[in-house]
């Protein structure tokens, strides 16, 4: 990932924490975090998220207010909402502003992507890191409710039974930690899960058939660790595509191991790759989303590349 300048200048500072994240445990480490955030960036304008969403509206807020950094501190689905606050009528509020993460949650997934540390590790990195100008997933989807809405994603979308997975695991307390709750929620999804049929359009390269999933990739990793898309770039003007074919239940299982390691393309019979930057898809049946570990609906979807469009800190 190519870095393109150093984020310490002048501006105003919004930090958005989500104290549930974690499992709570960001909301109690928040006081020691935030008087150490405080020392090594000054004054900032503090912003707790309250529920689902809020992250959006307060990244919003901040940004019209003329807060030109944002740090984002929390899990995956915090980063996601973030994120999603820079846009308002598909439009970036300000497109010289920069995003910087502090992760907190169970699976940090993007920050594996961005190499940077868990918790107060990263703070150095807010403050003297690197930044570059990352590409960002606009995707237009179907609500359950039927309707038609749009939201951004920075890490990795799916849909197929990756949808079907983090319904499952957002259902959970994620006692046991991103790995453990995710390896659960991917188990038991694949030993009963039907592949649908699905109708695709892959920068204009037309599939149909049974699929179990289709990836894809900004980032790297999702899942809680899988390191699924090993040479996907946030800063590569193209999404890694992986198009996962007809598998069947024991097969899939039996294939985790190359799942988690990145190593789907072993699977050539069964896995096809795709280098694109739009992506279509619909279904006669019920095929669920994910956007960076959230599943805000289903299919029908257009997913388009936006690229080079968001500063953000990396290490």
């Amino acid at each position: 990932m190519s870095t393109i300048g150093n984020t310490r200048r002048a501006g105003r500072i919004a930090v958005v924490v989500n104290p549930r994240s974690g499992n709570g445990r960001t909301g109690k480490r928040w006081p020691t975090m935030g008087a150490s955030l405080r020392e090594a960036v000054g004054a900032y304008t503090l912003m707790l998220t309250e529920s689902p969403g809020h992250a959006t509206t307060l990244v919003r807020q901040a940004l019209r207010e003329g807060h030109d950094r944002i740090i984002s501190v929390g899990g995956d689905g915090t980063h996601n909402e973030v994120v999603n606050g820079f846009f308002e009528d598909e439009t970036l509020i300000n497109p010289e502003a920069s995003l910087a993460i502090v992760p907190a949650g169970t699976g940090s997934d993007l920050a594996r992507t961005l190499r940077l540390p868990w918790g107060v590790d990263a703070l150095p990195y807010v403050v003297d890191g690197m930044y570059t100008r990352a590409d960002i997933g606009r995707v237009r989807y179907t609500t359950s409710e039927g309707d038609q809405a749009v939201r951004y994603f920075i890490n990795i979308a799916d849909f197929g039974a990756g949808g079907e997975v983090v319904k499952r695991v957002n259902s959970t307390s994620k006692f046991f930690g991103g790995f453990l709750s995710f390896l659960w929620g991917v188990i038991s999804t694949l030993v009963s899960y039907e592949n649908p049929e699905i109708q695709l359009e892959i920068d204009g390269v037309e599939l149909e058939g049974r699929i179990n999933n289709v990836i894809v990739a900004n980032g790297q990793y999702y899942g809680g660790g899988m390191h699924v898309a090993p040479h996907a770039r946030l800063d590569s003007r193209a999404f890694d595509v992986y198009v996962i074919g007809d598998v069947g239940k024991t097969e899939a299982v039996i294939n985790l191991p190359k799942l988690y390691r990145g190593r789907l393309l072993r699977k050539p019979d069964k896995v096809r790759y795709f280098r694109a930057s739009r992506i279509l898809a619909d279904s006669s049946q019920e095929v669920l989303l994910n956007l960076d570990g959230e599943q805000p609906g289903k299919l029908p979807i257009a997913i388009q590349l936006l690229p080079s469009v968001l500063n953000v800190v990396v290490g």
